[in-house]
């Protein structure tokens, strides 16, 4: 090959050439020099920072013939041989080809004898997150325990996929991405040493485009100097890098802080003629919405950009405030995200550019979403049209609703009593227009009710909160009967014996026949007999005796068909109240009014009575 690519080339062999990673570099030499060495090291970090560069400065450290130190002479036999990769006991290892268990043991076999040339045996692992759960088990041991001449260099990009075991095993030194200053500097020294000329802009749209890696920003170097036949001049980095336009954005955000849309849209179809890549004009308004912000709050945090980029940014930071920066900023991020979902860029481009315009930070004592004013070239002499007035019918009939409402909702949370049905008076009530099926003729006032529906749910729902419990004087049940335990009375005497659970329960389903001084008969049906045993026998005689003050025996005689039981009384009771709640319902003049007005129908299946005065 009559031409090394610059990433190789240049590639450091001392600790001194080690471009960035200084706390890696301190921390190595350190223990080079004290002999405090370990037997595995685990070098993390993203592509092209340093890994394996750091690693085969170790082995030359390490096996250096002038003795293990932090500066290997270079010079030697075992220098040169890892230099020009040919030395016996350096074993280089991509584990991405080589995941199986059985690559990893014929690779261990070896590890007990001694080296051949050097002082150390090393093993370089790459990528070693890619081997085999059943390859770091058959490494575990090794990787513990090494002979005292092996030494373990692994590096990875990935550290997370590691298992805890081999982590716990490894001195781990993690590797940092470069920041485009000290890219732009290792540029200009290789360019330097390589005498090609150059500018400082193109190389700084070189260090940036790296993205903290020196291998590809090598490669782009590269690149750069085949383009420009021998010369890394800006105009084409920006080229070959797609990064046309850039230098306009500047001019395109002054033009969105000052609402120019026309001016623009005209600034877009002019960067439309170059091709540009619009992910990276996005990429670059993002990065100057950033340093506007900065600049903004702390002037020294843009000391590294030039001159006449820090004029750029402060005149910005002049212009824009700071809820339109982070808005702006907020639009370029989802912007840069939705930019592959559009039909192409440009317009993917050119609706973020209008949205940053239309979308603004309200200003102090601005309401947002005031009415506009009457459009230019509307009529002179229209005129706003009044509100129309309310119809009074509207209103009363409203009036109506909340005060029925009021009365009931009142009724039902504070006083407990039965109450009467509302005093409505019904010749003055707003009625339909129409009779309805079976009524008698009766005159009705036209009504028009403009309220919303739920309006009329919410008062349907107060007024169906009715106790019905106690709304007619034949429906009227003793609440506090006596304790006669008479057959007549035993209905509502089982719950006050104090029983529980499943004694209650079979209690509820008996008919008392008889009572005497000794004797308590209860009747029974046949699906209880088995159920009233000895137990629940003795826990109710327990519970009488608590009133007869003395325990009687509890017979129970077994009977197919029986009178009223407890239970039977309280689910006769409980379907009466829910049939008095549905005919209450119907009758209620209001209702009728609201349901032959909407043309509405309540449905009858949804009717509840209240709990609250349950006296059963």
């Amino acid at each position: 090959m009559s031409q090394q690519v610059l990433a190789r080339k240049w590639r450091p062999t001392t600790f001194d050439k080690l471009v960035g990673q200084e706390h890696v570099r301190k921390a190595l030499a350190h223990a080079l020099d004290s002999g405090r060495l370990h037997h595995a090291y685990l070098f993390s970090g993203t592509r092209g920072v340093g890994k394996t560069t750091i690693a085969r400065i170790l082995v030359r450290c390490l096996n250096c013939d002038r003795g293990v130190s932090s500066t290997p002479c270079g010079d030697c036999s075992t220098c040169r041989a890892i230099s020009d990769n040919r030395f016996v006991d350096l074993l280089e290892v991509d584990a991405a080809s080589r995941t199986k268990v059985e690559d990893t043991r014929e690779l261990l076999e070896n590890v007990s004898y001694a080296p051949s040339h050097g002082r150390f045996k090393v093993y370089l692992i790459d990528e070693v997150h890619m081997l085999s759960t059943h390859s770091f088990n058959a490494l575990l041991k090794t990787l513990e325990e090494p002979p005292a001449h092996v030494v373990f260099l692994l590096a990875t990009t990935d550290p997370q996929k590691l298992p805890p075991t081999v982590l716990s095993r490894c001195l781990q030194f993690h590797l940092r991405d470069l920041s485009p200053d000290v890219l732009e500097s290792h540029l200009e020294y290789v360019l330097g040493e390589e005498n090609l000329s150059f500018e400082k802009d193109a190389l700084w749209y070189l260090a940036k485009a790296g993205r903290g890696s020196v291998r590809d920003s090598m490669t782009l170097l590269d690149q750069a100097i085949a383009h420009g036949a021998g010369s890394v001049l800006t105009d084409n980095v920006v080229e070959m890098l797609g990064a046309q336009g850039v230098s306009e954005i500047p001019m395109l955000l002054a033009e969105i802080a000052r609402g120019e849309a026309s001016e623009a849209i005209t600034r877009i179809n002019q960067l439309s003629n170059e091709s540009p890549d619009w992910m990276a004009l996005v990429s670059g308004m993002q990065e100057m919405l950033h340093q506007i912000a900065v600049a903004q709050v702390a002037d020294q945090g843009i000391d590294h950009l030039s001159p006449d980029e820090k004029k750029s940014v402060h005149d910005l930071a002049n212009l824009m405030s700071p809820e339109f920066i982070q808005l702006a900023y907020q639009f370029s991020l989802t912007g840069y995200r939705d930019l592959p979902l559009a039909v192409d860029g440009r317009s993917a481009f050119e609706m973020l550019v209008l949205r940053m315009i239309a979308f603004r930070p309200a200003k102090a004592g601005e309401m947002i979403g005031t009415p506009q004013s009457p459009q230019a070239g509307s009529h002179p002499d229209q005129k706003l049209q009044p509100e129309p007035e309310p119809n009074k019918s509207d209103s009363v009939i409203q009036e109506n609703m909340m005060k029925y409402a009021s009365s009931h909702s009142q009724a039902t949370l504070i006083d407990k009593s039965p109450i009467s049905e509302p005093n409505i008076d019904k010749n003055s009530m707003p009625l339909p227009n129409h009779e309805s099926k079976g009524a008698t003729s009766e005159s009705a006032s036209e009504c028009t009710i403009s309220e919303s529906s739920s309006m009329m749910l919410s008062t349907i729902e107060k007024i169906a909160d009715i106790d019905v419990s106690a709304a007619d004087s034949d429906t009227q049940y003793e609440s506090q009967p006596r304790l006669s335990f008479t057959p007549e009375s035993w209905i509502f005497e089982t719950g006050l014996l104090g029983l529980q659970g499943m004694t209650a329960s079979l209690v509820n389903q008996t008919e008392l026949v008889s009572l005497n001084k000794d004797e308590v008969v209860l009747a029974s049906n046949t699906h209880t007999e088995g159920l009233l045993n000895e137990l629940h026998r003795r826990r109710i005689s327990e519970a009488f005796s608590k009133h007869l003050g003395h325990s009687p025996k509890i017979v129970v005689e077994i009977r197919e068909t029986l009178g009223e039981t407890p239970e039977s009384y309280r689910a006769r009771i409980k379907g009466e109240r829910l049939e008095l709640a549905k005919k209450k319902f119907g009758e209620d003049a209001f209702v009728r009014a609201l349901t032959e007005r909407f043309n509405a129908s309540i449905p009858i299946e949804t009717i509840q009575p209240r709990d609250g005065d349950n006296h059963v």
